[in-house]
């Protein structure tokens, strides 16, 4: 596994503001997560909603960002430790939401089950009457799912991208796979899954505020980073980044 460290160190005691393009570092879980924020083959480029989205930031020098990439516990850890300035993530998947700052929200984030048949008119796990094993992404956590980890309705398997996750369902190496829709619509486009069908819950699992967190000596940031995502969801722009990458 390839990962891309920078380190920028900061004293615990000392804030520094971000003057007009200075670096930031935007932290991302090896190996992204498309179509949000992911490599493109081959280079060290990250693609992807949010480099789309901040782009017009960097273009004016507001900002200099650096996309860096590392173990989604390592990447949550680096934001505490100050080695790393943004993420993105719902506050509600972090381990110490206290201890950092969120934007506004870009957009409702809503996770399904998947399966490779239809599912029937009333399933719910609450009927489940054996247990399943469900395709997750390591490291990642699944509130609404963790009484079904512990009752042992659900048996948890890990992989290291949500890629991984399907591929494993389509060879039948677990019964279901939990996946937002945008990731859904997104992987089953690679040639991977090529005529291969999968199939949705009727209901999400999970609805969750999708947010870029930031270090809170950073809430200059966190202003001018709201102030763009509304712009953009005002003029109908950021609708229009997310659809170039999930139609």
């Amino acid at each position: 596994m390839r990962l891309f460290k920078y380190f920028w160190l900061f004293s615990p005691l000392v804030s520094y503001p971000v003057t007009a393009n200075e670096q930031l570092l935007f932290i991302v879980s090896y190996p992204g997560s498309a179509p949000y924020l992911y490599q493109q083959t081959g280079d060290d480029t990250f693609l992807g909603i949010i480099p789309d989205m901040l782009n017009p930031l960097m273009k004016t020098k507001q900002f200099d960002i650096r996309f860096i990439s590392n173990s989604r516990k390592r990447s949550e850890e680096y934001l505490y430790q100050g080695k790393a300035d943004l993420m993105l993530i719902s506050p509600s998947w972090l381990s110490s939401p206290e201890k950092l700052i969120a934007t506004i929200p870009l957009h409702q984030h809503r996770s399904y089950l998947y399966q490779t048949e239809k599912f029937s008119n009333d399933f719910s796990l609450d009927k489940l009457e054996a247990s399943k094993s469900v395709c997750t992404r390591k490291g990642f956590v699944y509130p609404n799912l963790e009484p079904y980890f512990i009752n042992n309705q659900l048996m948890r398997i890990d992989s290291s991208s949500q890629t991984t996750t399907l591929s494993m369902l389509f060879k039948k190496r677990c019964d279901l796979v939990i996946l937002s829709e945008y990731h859904a619509l997104t992987i089953m486009k690679l040639d991977l899954f090529k005529n291969k069908k999968l199939f949705r819950s009727d209901n999400p699992i999970s609805i969750v505020p999708l947010n870029i967190v930031l270090r809170p000596e950073l809430n200059h940031v966190k202003t001018i980073l709201d102030e763009h995502i509304r712009k953009l969801i005002r003029s109908g722009e950021l609708e229009s980044i997310i659809n170039k990458y999930i139609h």
